[in-house]
């Protein structure tokens, strides 16, 4: 058994396709199973509706029998639907898919007793991230384009799974931003290993001989977005979408002369270009808890190779209860005034400490002022004795002695 497409810009032509087919079928003594063959019209029509008559009216046969016209199909685990752009449904059908892998990931995980966090990470990659990026080096590069021209987010469900598998491996609130949890963790955005997909894909499509399908299509995509004429990211030929996508992280792709991408330029230039999104935000007015984790946490002078790099207590704490507390405040997510007025929208200096009302209940107050908490300093001294007053050098310090304090 084998799975085919014919693809054609016009019923006539599709027509013939089949024609031969059914041809090659009886010489072959090969035989179609018609009910599951199915026609969709891919593009030109706005509605599922108008894209569902369309097909039906070209009145499609093999070996006389009327082939079913549908509006979504899924094929090789991608789904195709007629008015929706290729990244839109497939992003969708994937995180559904990956939800019932990631119940399974924690569910073993539970049962086998695991919390050590690069364990949880590395399971999540094999488990649920084979299913979330399937075929993403064929939709991702939209997306790609999206997120690495904007704001560093594309929006999508797929990304969405992923953060919330990262906010509940750190315990910290789903409010925590972005950026702040994808660095404590070390993970690279879901874009990003999507367009360094494609980037393969691309090499990969240049090496084949000149003459071997997978590189004639390369060919074309590249041809059709040289084409006069502008159309909207969803609208793009795959090429034209991998281009755009790189160029927004400062790579040029030449589509009028195909050449391979260095695949280290394109991880340093994603990694530069995550470090220059995550630093912009925090610049931002009212960013304060991002500000608090560039200036505070990681001293205001951090670098590209960082970001791919967990917080030394993922690996240096095991249990999750006992660096949960050290998460959230070191993403200031955590318990304190500061964060939990913003949920009964108070104004930032009416949260003040309720436990000596000496200033804002911010992470620092906490560790170095609060009277709450002298005895605690105190037990801990070592934290304290060698340590100057700030978050950055205080952070530093042994793993399992800060989580204990926290």
């Amino acid at each position: 058994a084998d799975d085919m497409a014919l693809l054609a810009t016009s019923a006539a032509g599709l027509q013939r396709q089949l024609d031969l087919l059914e041809a090659y079928c009886q010489r072959w003594g090969l035989t179609v199973n018609t009910v599951k063959t199915k026609v969709q019209l891919l593009s030109g029509e706005r509605t599922q509706a108008a894209a569902q008559q369309t097909a039906e009216r070209a009145g499609l046969q093999f070996g006389g029998q009327p082939l079913e016209a549908v509006t979504a199909f899924k094929y090789l685990g991608i789904t195709f639907h007629s008015t929706t752009c290729l990244a839109g449904t497939a992003v969708a059908a994937r995180a559904k898919a990956a939800r019932a892998a990631l119940h399974s990931c924690r569910a073993r995980c539970a049962a086998l007793g695991i919390e050590a966090a690069p364990a949880q990470l590395q399971l999540f990659s094999t488990m649920v991230d084979s299913v979330l990026s399937y075929g993403a080096e064929v939709w991702g590069p939209q997306l790609a384009a999206k997120a690495a021209g904007g704001c560093g987010s594309t929006g999508c469900a797929a990304e969405k799974l992923h953060l919330s598998f990262l906010r509940h491996l750190l315990g910290v609130r789903q409010g925590t931003p972005n950026a702040a949890v994808l660095a404590e963790t070390g993970e690279r955005p879901l874009w990003m290993r999507w367009l360094l997909r494609a980037a393969r894909l691309w090499n990969r499509a240049l090496a084949e001989p000149p003459d071997s399908l997978v590189r004639q299509a390369v060919a074309a995509s590249a041809a059709q977005a040289a084409e006069p004429g502008s159309t909207g990211p969803a609208r793009q030929p795959w090429a034209q979408q991998l281009a755009a996508g790189l160029a927004a992280v400062g790579i040029e792709l030449d589509l009028a002369n195909p050449q391979p991408v260095g695949r280290a330029a394109v991880r340093n230039a994603c990694q530069q270009h995550q470090l220059q999104q995550l630093v912009a935000a925090a610049e931002r007015s009212g960013a304060t808890k991002l500000q608090h984790y560039v200036n505070g946490v990681r001293g205001g002078a951090l670098e590209a190779a960082s970001l791919s790099k967990p917080a030394a207590y993922l690996s240096g704490v095991r249990e999750r209860s006992r660096r949960q507390a050290l998460a959230q405040w070191r993403t200031g997510s955590f318990w304190g005034l500061e964060e939990t007025g913003r949920w009964q929208r108070l104004p930032r200096e009416q949260r003040l400490c309720p436990h000596c009302q000496g200033d804002i209940e911010t992470v620092e107050h906490m560790i170095f002022h609060c009277p709450l908490y002298g005895s605690l300093r105190l037990r801990f001294s070592d934290l304290f004795d060698s340590c100057p007053p700030s978050l950055h050098a205080f952070f530093e310090q042994p793993a399992p002695r800060l989580a204990s304090f926290a």
